[in-house]
């Protein structure tokens, strides 16, 4: 079973997910980032990879995948 942070990285770069729900999912792995920052966790791999991977789509809204691009040089492994 996956765990809610791999849930939510699927829902981002499902196929047919609508813009809502690509905005809800990336709002949640923002969160996510944000609590395993504060706790001094890095955060999982399959998360970065699917923000990197998302910011690169060529079919996804500009403004979320700005932010996923954001996203991910915020709090990838340096």
């Amino acid at each position: 079973m996956a765990t809610e942070d791999e849930q939510m990285a699927t829902q981002l770069l499902r196929t047919g997910a609508t813009v809502p729900e690509q905005q809800q999912a990336l709002s949640w792995l923002a969160d996510y980032c944000e609590e395993s920052y504060i706790l001094n966790l890095p955060p999982a791999s399959k998360v970065l990879q699917a923000l990197d991977r998302f910011s690169r789509r060529a079919q996804a809204d500009p403004t979320l995948k700005r932010h996923s691009a954001k996203l991910y040089k915020q709090y990838k492994l340096r």
